[in-house]
């Protein structure tokens, strides 16, 4: 081997071990950055026969031309961090559920004043009233309990319309983000493309994208794909959201009795399995479940109640003889609407409790609508009441589900993300023990450098 084979062997080593000291520095530096995936130098042997290596070599020497760097690679795994994905998927759906059952188990709160206490105050009024079928006081007391509980269920419908706009809102918000994160995985797409082309790779890039598809995957189960034909594919729930730097936005319909988020201008509709669907998939299912089932099963008791008391209320007579006067606004059937009838508003005493016109004593039509508090009016099962307190109790026990799925799915994520902290983290004292590594190889190129200058210097005293 020549002197000049000496020193370009030593140049050669000082520009690698530096290349490989640089890479330590940036994992160092960067060992609290979220989303940053440990940087891994490969160093190769070089030889004539490397690729770009023209230095010429005499015969019968050694055919070793010093190292060169191969490549440089982010440390992840796929395979985790497809399972981080799904993860955080399932932990946006529950969290989000729990959120928006939580509301909705506020609009229903226990106590004086609640739905259950009014419906018990409205029966105990009639049963009052058939104590004391003359007394115009008692039927003051009545027309204001049943004032509240009209306000209760006017109260409780004013505040699922509330929380579903509410809903709505934030689900137009999530698409907007959605839609923002898929439009930046483009633009990074054609930048680290360009970065590979040049033969420079933007690892950072790379990594921001990650952490963008991780975040996306809060709002919607999402897969990559990425190969030399077709690049780097995102796809949502099956569908291509990213391809290369082609972006399909998600697009939200609110034009129909229910909100649909479509796949671009395509009119396939998101609709992902409960609880693997993501924040996207929880707010849907608020909007086109959740909200109007309650809703429907506020205004099915209403109007049993409304029907009812009206039937047998019609049929009595009041203290000042009239009668076929309902109690309730006969037109108003639903908890939004539900009203006192003008009558009893007008004058208290239009509230019947005889079934004789002859006799204002009798209580026959007060004890038969208090009687109704017992009767399954609801389902052929459930009374009036029974039917409030389990709509309530169904909520509740929804918010716990929804709670222990949260807790669960929390676990799994940072179970997972201790593992791909493991495989893709920066370990400083891994880290300290390459830096003094490649240092010394450095000084040993520095060494032979010496020896070859050295070599050189007596060939030229000679």
């Amino acid at each position: 081997m020549s002197i000049n084979q000496l020193i370009e062997i030593s140049r050669r080593s000082f520009r690698v071990f530096n290349g490989a000291m640089n890479t330590v520095s940036q994992n160092i530096a960067n060992a609290n950055t979220p989303g940053y995936n440990r940087r891994r130098v490969t160093l190769q042997a070089d030889s004539i026969a490397s690729p770009g290596v023209i230095m010429p070599t005499p015969p019968n020497t050694a055919t070793g031309t010093g190292v060169s760097i191969q490549s440089y690679e982010r440390v992840r795994d796929g395979l985790l961090a497809a399972a981080g994905w799904d993860a955080h998927t399932s932990l946006g759906a529950a969290q989000e559920d729990q959120r928006l059952l939580s509301a909705l188990e506020g609009i229903f709160p226990p106590g004086e004043g609640s739905l259950g206490s009014q419906l018990n105050d409205f029966w105990n009024a009639w049963d009052d009233l058939a104590d004391n079928p003359t007394n115009n006081g008692v039927r003051l007391s009545l027309r204001s309990k049943a004032s509240g509980l009209v306000s209760t269920l006017n109260r409780t419908d004013e505040a699922l319309s509330l929380l579903q706009e509410g809903t709505v809102s934030v689900l137009s918000v999530g698409v907007g983000e959605m839609n923002a994160k898929l439009n930046e995985i483009g633009e990074l797409n054609k930048s680290i493309q360009a970065a590979r082309n040049s033969g420079s790779p933007d690892l950072v890039a790379e990594d921001k994208r990650d952490l963008l598809l991780k975040e996306l995957s809060a709002f919607a189960p999402v897969r990559m794909q990425e190969d030399a034909e077709t690049g780097y594919t995102v796809t949502i729930h099956g569908m291509t959201a990213v391809q290369g730097d082609k972006v399909f936005e998600m697009n939200l319909d609110t034009s129909g009795p229910t909100p649909r988020v479509l796949f671009g201008d395509t009119n396939v509709e998101y609709d992902a399995p409960a609880g693997e669907d993501g924040k996207l998939g929880a707010w849907l299912r608020t909007l086109n479940q959740t909200l109007p089932d309650t809703r429907a099963a506020l205004d099915a008791m209403t109007n049993a109640l409304v029907t009812e008391v009206n039937a047998l209320h019609s049929a009595g007579y009041g203290l000042d003889g009239g009668t076929g006067r309902d109690f309730f606004d006969p037109a108003a059937l639903s908890a939004g609407s539900v009203r006192l009838s003008a009558d009893v508003l007008g004058d208290s005493a239009a509230i019947a409790a005889s079934g004789d016109p002859a006799a204002q004593g009798d209580n026959a039509v007060a004890l038969g609508i208090a009687g109704l508090r017992a009767q399954p009016l609801i389902g052929g099962s459930d009374t009036i009441e029974s039917f409030a307190t389990n709509l309530v109790a169904d909520i509740g026990a929804s918010v716990q589900k929804a709670s222990l799925q949260a807790v669960g799915h929390a676990a799994v994520v940072d179970h997972l993300a201790g593992m791909e902290l493991g495989v893709s983290g920066v370990s400083l004292d891994e880290e300290m023990t390459n830096l003094i590594q490649y240092q010394q190889a450095f000084a040993a190129s520095a060494r032979v450098l010496d020896t070859a200058q050295q070599m050189f210097d007596t060939l030229l005293a000679l």
